[in-house]
């Protein structure tokens, strides 16, 4: 993609606008309709596949159902499960029925979940048994929940089977859609990260999705063309109530790729997966992207067919980048940069390589400019500031939030992302860290990013997370928490001479090291520095 500089503001290429009035559901049934008897999803754990003609079937079968059981235009259905073929069947039945789907992390907390349940007011909640106890306890006091519809055979909770709703055989050719207003109408309420807070509700319209559906084709297609290898098969890890890993799965059965999923990372059967389905394609995030560079098991594994992976939802290290390329061979790593916010992709890197450490120019009808964070004027290129976006892809808004809405959004329409980034003089971007999560050691600002980068580059570092220790004269002291790989013999002496020889004064690790089992990250990969600080102040209480 080509990206142009004026004023300080890095444009991508034009677009066409979406018709207000397209339905993203009936955009995806017609496109289940033409992939007809192809296989389009099989579970890697089972081995069982759908077609698109059973997806199709099936979703129709469940709307049907839901509209007898008095499902509503603009009602809101939540959806609390792992990935599973019934996931997509269930998203698909709701967009059918004109309803919004709010998806919910199978790892939130009781308070958490109760928290996104009061703002949402889900109507209908489906739920595998992995999550139905927690989500029938927090539903109790709820009078708007009216049922909760439960995947699998057992009796795990009061429910509605899901099985029974989608016996009943439909005629597809006469089944209609409910009609949408595709500008105005939110599609689906998909939750920010949190990983600062409790989760907020973001809300995405149909032409949000359809507008997103069409840049996906456009990066995929380009792509295609930029190298010799065909994509028949994907691999999908990331969860599908996350953003990302929800859009991307979608967008990638749209264009008739067949996808293998999994319901979660296991070393030996992602690699096992890959080699068996001979996948040519994968959707990761940074810490599936420091195994691939790094962990042993990978070298006795046939990844051959592996020749493009897409990452995304934190930053990736050019060091980790182009490590996986010399180790693996996959010569293909398109980094990726968005926000719940404006329905995931700012940025993509659809280069064959020359831009490593990038994510890329702005994508069809994005700007994209960086504000200095002291003093609010734009910076050009080669500088750090925030990034502020202005896009078409722009959320409706924050559900039962208005003033969070707002105070995101300036005069000229752009979001504020809260990350700090620089473009360099072609228009490709470069993420450095989240402003939030800046050290500040002596006023100047340290990005944990950065550092965690250099620590991965040492022989015997599995894994790690930066923060910073609280100090008094100094502010804040970079620590380290370092998972080590097996049988290494690192001390905390050598780690931090090895980042003391690598980086300026004030990015040294003088809060020290702290060895730690594993760091907390969300489903997404993003890291839970909120965790880490708290396992910090639990060391500080245990010396006392």
């Amino acid at each position: 993609m080509s990206a142009t500089i004026h004023q300080h503001v890095v444009s991508g290429p034009e677009e066409e606008l979406i018709p207000a009035h397209l339905s993203y559901g009936q955009f995806l049934f017609d496109k289940l309709k033409s992939g007809g008897n192809k296989v389009a999803q099989i579970c890697a754990e089972t081995g069982s596949s759908v077609t698109y003609r059973d997806i199709l079937q099936s979703s129709v079968n469940l709307a049907t159902s839901l509209l007898e059981l008095g499902l509503k235009k603009g009602d809101v259905v939540a959806l609390s499960c792992e990935n599973r073929f019934e996931f997509t069947v269930t998203s698909l039945a709701i967009l059918y029925c004109g309803a919004t789907l709010s998806t919910l992390n199978v790892t939130y907390s009781p308070g958490e979940i109760s928290h996104l349940l009061a703002i949402t007011k889900p109507k209908f909640i489906f739920t595998s048994p992995i999550t139905a106890q927690n989500i029938h306890d927090c539903c109790q006091d709820l009078a708007h929940v009216e049922k909760l519809i439960l995947f699998g055979e057992y009796d795990v909770v009061p429910a509605v089977f899901y099985n029974d709703l989608v016996k009943n055989n439909i005629n597809i050719d006469d089944f209609t859609l409910v009609d949408v207003n595709g500008a105005e109408d939110v599609a689906a309420i998909m939750c920010s990260s949190g990983t600062t807070g409790l989760p907020k509700g973001v809300m995405l319209t149909h032409v949000n999705f359809l507008t997103l559906s069409a840049h996906m084709k456009y990066y995929l297609e380009t792509s295609k063309k930029r190298k010799k290898h065909e994509v028949n098969s994907a691999l999908s890890l990331i969860p599908w109530f996350h953003a990302y890993g929800f859009i991307t799965t979608l967008a990638i059965m749209c264009l008739h790729i067949e996808v293998v999923f999994l319901k979660r990372f296991e070393e030996e059967q992602f690699l096992e997966t890959i080699q068996k389905y001979k996948i040519n394609m994968a959707t990761i995030v940074p810490p599936l992207a420091v195994f691939l560079a790094k962990h042993p098991l990978v070298l006795k594994y046939d990844l051959t067919s592996l020749n493009e992976v897409w990452c995304g939802a934190a930053p990736l290290s050019r060091e980790i980048q182009s490590a996986i390329t010399q180790r693996t061979g996959i010569q293909y790593i398109r980094q990726g940069y968005g926000l719940t916010e404006v329905t995931m992709a700012c940025c993509v890197d659809l280069t064959n390589g020359e831009k490593i450490g990038s994510c890329g120019t702005p994508a069809p009808g994005m700007k994209i400019k960086v504000i200095d964070i002291e003093t609010g004027q734009k910076l050009g290129p080669n500088k750090e500031g925030e990034l502020w976006v202005k896009s078409p892809l722009r959320m409706k808004g924050y559900m039962g939030d208005r003033a969070a809405s707002d105070a995101l959004i300036d005069a000229e329409g752009y979001v504020q992302t809260g990350d700090i980034g620089y473009y360099d003089n072609d228009g490709f971007f470069y993420i450095v860290d989240r402003l939030k999560e800046l050290i500040k050691y002596k006023g100047f600002q340290v990005a944990p990013a950065e550092l965690e980068a250099l620590l991965l580059r040492m022989s015997g570092v599995a894994d790690c997370g930066v923060v910073g220790l609280p100090d008094e004269l100094a502010g804040e002291l970079p620590i380290a928490f370092v998972v080590l790989q097996p049988n290494a013999k690192l001390s905390a002496s050598d780690i931090v001479e090895y980042i003391h020889s690598k980086v300026s004064p004030a990015k040294r690790l003088r809060g020290g090291v702290i060895f730690v089992d594993e760091i907390p990250k969300n489903p997404s990969g993003k890291i839970l520095r909120r965790e880490l600080r708290k396992m910090l102040a639990s060391a500080k209480k245990s010396k006392l």
